[in-house]
């Protein structure tokens, strides 16, 4: 145990280690995040069933706001990258949520131990909030434009195999299953060649939380401001952006596992679990491009041009997550019945 526990500490620790006792430790962060959200509610006292109604409502805030559109491309987005690299880390969902969490929590505690030009720093039209969601917003839509451009050669490559796939050699039909090797592929991914381990996209989450999210963090505030006057302890307080992040830490973390068992399971070598690799991969792209065209909106619109932001503001990104969401699980249980109808004329054979 103490092995692994050390193992955990490190990079190469860890991507040694069994997958499975990966997913326990990952798993385990999300339930201490939920354990201490609890434990900051009981410190509420007398206060504790008002003050519970609110975390309610914070934790389902974060339900929901994990199933936002950025959210589910940035987190499926990045899976692809990483398996396209030969690659598997489980906590990818887990790093993104927690990088995207620190501004809620960091900004909640500064609010609720009174630093009022932090309160006014956030109101929406005010310079902070401004710059910090222009740097947000840059950020990104940049990196998700890049991984649409990176899987575009991917993809491309996927239907000449999907095509020719009856000629294919078995290392052929293997390595069509995990595209990326070409000269293009590696031209368009060289931008993203920092992005290496599940701490880079910790720092992706915590840019990205500067700029779609501001409204929900505000949102967040203002539910921890309100709890201030029902006259709960400040530090019971913290129990509110806690449950938040543990929210959106558990879809987040297994919204990413997910992926990855999807983009596994459609590794097997044969040309309909190709064509299902295809799909994904053409969703994922076309996912980014959207979420990348609604960032450029909006910073055109922070720059006086609205003639963007106008024509996409009948987009909901928030039900437009809840329709991707549908569609991966959709083709994940299609692609989960096939490999056991697989496996039985296998067994049969």
């Amino acid at each position: 145990m103490t092995v692994a526990l050390s193992a955990l500490v490190r990079t190469e620790g860890r991507a040694a280690l069994p997958q499975r006792v990966r997913v326990v430790a990952t798993l385990a962060v999300v339930v201490l995040l939920h354990l201490g959200g609890f434990a900051f509610l009981l410190l509420a006292g007398p206060a504790l069933a008002p003050l519970f109604a609110v975390a309610v409502i914070a934790y389902g805030r974060g339900l929901i706001h994990a199933l936002d559109f950025d959210h589910v491309s940035m987190i499926d987005n990045s899976i692809r990258k990483f398996v396209a690299e030969g690659r598997r880390p489980v906590s990818v969902g887990l790093a993104f949520s927690a990088g995207h969490s620190t501004v809620v929590l960091i900004t909640s505690a500064l609010v609720i131990a009174g630093f009022a030009a932090v309160t006014a720093a956030l109101e929406p039209d005010s310079p902070v909030a401004a710059v910090l969601g222009v740097i947000g917003l840059s950020v990104s839509g940049a990196y998700l434009l890049l991984c649409a451009l990176a899987n575009l050669p991917r993809l491309v490559e996927g239907v000449r195999a999907y095509r020719r796939f009856p000629e294919l050699t078995e290392a052929e039909r293997e390595s069509a299953l995990r595209p990326g090797g070409g000269l293009m592929s590696r031209a368009m991914g060289a931008p993203l060649r920092w992005v290496r381990h599940p701490r880079h996209v910790y720092l992706l989450g915590f840019a990205f939380s500067l700029g779609f999210d501001t409204s929900s963090q505000i949102g967040l505030l203002v539910i921890v401001a309100g709890a201030t006057v029902s006259g709960a302890p400040p530090l019971a307080l913290m129990a509110l952006p806690l449950l938040f992040t543990a929210a959106i830490t558990l879809v987040d973390t297994l919204n990413g596992m997910f992926m990855l068992r999807l983009y596994g399971t459609t590794a097997v070598p044969e040309r309909r679990m190709l064509g299902w690799n295809i799909a994904i991969t053409t969703i994922g792209v076309v996912a980014a491009l959207v979420v990348a065209g609604l960032a450029l909106a909006e910073l055109s619109a922070t720059f006086g041009w609205t003639a963007l932001s106008d024509a996409t503001a009948w987009i909901d990104t928030e039900w437009a997550g809840f329709g991707l969401v549908a569609v991966f699980l959709a083709i994940g249980v299609v692609v989960l019945v096939g490999l056991r109808s697989r496996s039985r004329r296998l067994a049969r054979s």
